[in-house]
């Protein structure tokens, strides 16, 4: 058992025949919970399988852009969208000038409610925020790791 959140339920087996061996990944029924487990879990399974020598997702630090809630069971994968902005600020810079970049930080909004059933928590994601197991509330502004998810292997 996995102890994140979304994520259940999620299996992994490998199925040996003769000199075969199958790998065997099944996904929660749940839209997100399946999306959010197949980029943590499956797409780096098969990046390494396919040689690459360093099969998982760009993590980055990202500053949350509002108050977050935490879990107090398992730490949860947030589904964000990510902008750009200058210290101390969460205003959005839409066309950052070379200067600007130099400067900026990377904001994480989230996306709205996280049930593992609403796919609108994933129209506009870039990435997942990795929100700590515990009680309470994340604050706006806090320093995050957050994993870009992307629409190709």
């Amino acid at each position: 058992k996995v102890k994140m959140k979304p994520e259940k339920p999620l299996t992994f087996a490998t199925i040996e025949e003769g000199d075969h061996k199958l790998l065997v990944f099944a996904l929660p029924g749940n839209p997100v919970s399946s999306f959010v487990t197949f980029n943590l879990i499956v797409i780096p399974a098969l990046r390494k399988l396919s040689g690459w020598t360093s099969p998982h997702s760009t993590r980055l630090q990202v500053r949350t852009g509002g108050p977050i809630e935490m879990d107090p069971k398992r730490p949860e994968y947030h589904r964000a969208a990510l902008s750009w902005s200058k210290p101390g600020q969460f205003s959005v810079l839409e066309n950052p000038s070379p200067s600007d970049s130099e400067n900026a930080v990377l904001i994480a909004h989230s996306t709205g409610n996280q049930r593992s059933s609403r796919l609108l928590s994933l129209r506009n994601a870039q990435a997942l925020l990795e929100i700590p197991q515990g009680s309470g509330i994340v604050p706006a502004g806090t320093l995050l790791s957050a994993i870009l998810i992307s629409p190709s292997l």
